[in-house]
This record gives structure tokens, sequence and C-alpha cells, in this order.
């Protein structure tokens, strides 16, 4: 017995949490609500306290909605105080005008604010029917006692409507239809105010939804970037501390070559994008570096063709391609070349990089960082808006990248 319990698989990670969350599928779904509805008000609260929304809208929303219902509520006044139509006020008119307004206010602002969110949308129907009856029966009563108000004769008081018209029948105007417009109306707006909340919630739900993807994007480019200057700085060290042992003075020269250009890319590195003209200044201080660990034999060119010096483009992109070439280009015995040409037109920009293939040996803890992080940076800022293509030619190795960027020019 013990054996079989021994030999019996333990459960995984994804199992447990499976059978969590069907043991408690209700509380986490409550909980859920309760998280979004928290989301919801703290990103009202944003857009409320964003400086870009308050100046596109120069009156605040709130003036306007108190203008809106004060049109609604004294326009019936030009034509009950119309001199030429009647004496004096009518209070009859005012009644019958503004009683209905005031139950359709109600209903509506009961609903969307309390009883939709807080009682239809946690599924508490029982409760949510019970605030719309009891809702619905003040509003009957308060018609009866706005037609006793229009009816009464000098001998009636408030009393007596306390104590004889609404309770025993007495006068009253509780007709059959009567009741049914009102439990139509009723049910109209409760129909209106769901319909309104579900496409309100799902707006809120799809922007929460991605501003989260644009933070993770955003949050994952950042950390690329982050291991991007690492891996080069990484690659160039092991470039100068080879140099150290037989050429000290090159070493040297070497080191003070990277200072310059990490002092180039330490002012850069907080920046999302850079004019194109430096991003290329980098890759031929880049270039310069990394001939001088090189014998004369090796060729290395780098051409340009650019319109637009001044494109905005991310930094740093093309640098993988050119490390990459230059790790695999040169011939242990002499010799190898690495061709890098850059073409911006428009906002398209296209890079070959040709280079002698002599592939190293690859080593069983060796990541190949740098194209990878290349790959995952293009997906994330270019997604079906880039071509990337590397093959071996003969004893060339070529890798072409073309890309559309769309940012504008610096000033």
């Amino acid at each position: 017995m013990s054996e079989e319990l021994s030999q019996k698989k333990p459960f995984t990670r994804r199992e447990i949490v499976k059978k969590f969350i069907n043991k408690h599928r209700e509380r986490l779904s409550v909980l859920q609500e309760a998280r979004f509805e928290k989301g919801e008000k703290q990103l009202v609260e944003l857009i409320g306290k964003d400086p870009e929304s308050q100046n596109n809208f120069p009156v605040p929303g709130v003036f306007i909605g108190i203008l809106v219902w004060a049109f609604i509520i004294l326009f019936p006044l030009v034509f009950i105080l119309d001199p030429t139509r009647s004496r004096g006020v009518d209070f009859k008119q005012l009644l019958d005008y503004y009683v209905p307004l005031f139950a359709t206010l109600l209903i509506f602002l009961a609903n969307q604010r309390f009883f939709v969110p807080k009682l239809f949308f946690r599924k508490k129907y029982f409760l949510f029917l019970t605030f719309n009856s009891v809702l619905l029966s003040f509003l009957l009563w308060l018609r009866e006692f706005a037609w006793f108000i229009q009816t009464r004769t000098p001998e009636d008081t408030i009393g007596s409507f306390f104590s004889s018209y609404a309770f025993l029948g007495v006068n009253g105007h509780l007709e059959g239809g009567v009741i049914i417009s009102f439990i139509f109306v009723d049910v109209m707006i409760c129909v209106c105010c769901i319909l309104i909340a579900i496409f309100t919630r799902q707006v809120i739900r799809a922007f929460i939804i991605r501003e989260k993807r644009r933070a993770t994007l955003q949050y994952e480019l950042d950390f690329l970037k982050s291991q991007l200057s690492p891996h080069f700085l990484f690659n160039t060290l092991n470039n100068i501390t080879s140099l150290i042992s037989f050429d000290p003075k090159l070493a040297e020269k070497s080191m003070t070559k990277l200072s310059q250009l990490l002092r180039v890319m330490l002012y850069q590195s907080g920046d999302k994008t850079i004019p194109l003209k430096d991003d290329l200044d980098v890759l031929q201080k880049y270039a310069e570096l990394e001939k001088l660990r090189l014998d004369d034999k090796f060729q290395l060119s780098f051409e340009t063709e650019i319109e637009k010096p001044n494109l905005m483009v991310e930094p740093l992109l093309i640098m993988p391609l050119m490390e990459n070439a230059m790790k695999h280009s040169a011939n242990p015995n002499g010799g190898g070349f690495a061709r890098v040409f850059v073409r911006q037109q428009e906002n398209e920009i296209y890079v070959k990089v040709e280079n002698s293939n002599f592939p190293r040996k690859a080593k069983p803890n060796a990541s190949g960082l740098g194209l990878v992080t290349l790959k995952k940076r293009l997906e994330l800022l270019y997604a079906g808006r880039y071509t990337y293509n590397a093959k071996v030619d003969g004893e060339t190795y070529v890798a072409e990248l073309r890309y559309k960027c769309n940012r504008p020019e610096s000033q």
C-alpha cells in the first residue's frame, strides 16, 4: 500500500491551481467583480485628473449636465407662463408635466447609480426586483398625491389624503392602465440602464486591457533594451581582454574608444527613440572599435544612404546584426570581410549585412542573446511591418532587415 502511494504522481502546479479555481469559483468571481469596479473607479478618477482630458473640454462636464437638465425642467414654463395662453400659473399643467418627468428621472438615476451596478451585476436579482417594485409603488403614490392636490376642495386637507384618499380608494385614480403604463416605463428604463451599463463596462474593460497590454509590452521592451547594452559591453570587454596579452597599446586605445561609445550610449539609454543619425553614429563607433582587434587583411565597410537623418528610430535595433557579423566573419588564419549597408527612404529603413562565414563552435552555455533580442524587439515594435531574412550564400552570410518606421522627425 505504501509503495502504491509512493508511486502515485504528485499534483502538478497547473492541476493544483485548476482545482483551487473550481472550488472557489464563486468567491473569485465576486473578487474579480470588486476588483473591476475598483479599477473602473480609479480609471474614472485618473481621467478626471488628466490635464490633457481637461484641456479638451474647457467647460466642465457637470456644468453641461446642469444646463441640459435646466433646459428640460424650465422649457415647459415658456408655454405654461405665456400670458396669451393663460392667466397666472397653472399648477395643474405644472403637475401634469413635472410628476412624470420626476418619476422617469428618479427611476433612471436609481437604476443607473445603484440598482444595476450594485444589485443586477452582482446577481442579486430578487433585491433588484424588490427595490424597483418599492420605487414604482412610491411613484404611484406620488402620482395619487399630485391628483389630490389638483382636485381637492377647500375643505380637503393634507390629512384627509392619508386618512381616506390613498388607502380607502376614495376618488382614487389607480386604474389598471395607469399601473401597466408605469410598469412598462419602469421596465424600459431598467433595460436601457442595463444596456448602457454593459456597453460602458465593456468599453472600460477593453481600455483597461489595452493599457495593461501596452504597459506589459513597454516593460518587455525596456527589459530587452536593458539586456542589449550589457550584452554588447560583455562582448567588447572580452575582445579588449584578449588584446591585453599581446598588444597592450592597442588594448588601451580600444578602451578609450569603448569609453567614448559608452558615454554616447549612456545618454541615450533613457530615450525610447533617437535620431537615425545618432544611432548610425553609435554603429560606426562600434565598427571602429571592432576593427582595432582585427588584422589589416580584414575588410570592413559601412555605407549609408539617408534622406531624413533626424528620423526618430528605436536605439540599437541594428546593433545585433553588426555584432553577429563581426563575431563570425573573422578568419582565424587572417582575412575575412564585413559589409554593412543602411538605406532610408521616406519611413522605410533597409539594412543589409554581409560577412564572410566562419562560424564559431557554440559553447554549451551560449545564449545567442543578440539575435534573439532583435527578433523579440521587431515583433513587439513592428509586428506585421517588417521582414527579416538570413541565409548562407556560398561562403557569405547575408542578413537583410526591412521595416517601416512611423516616427516623426526630431526638430
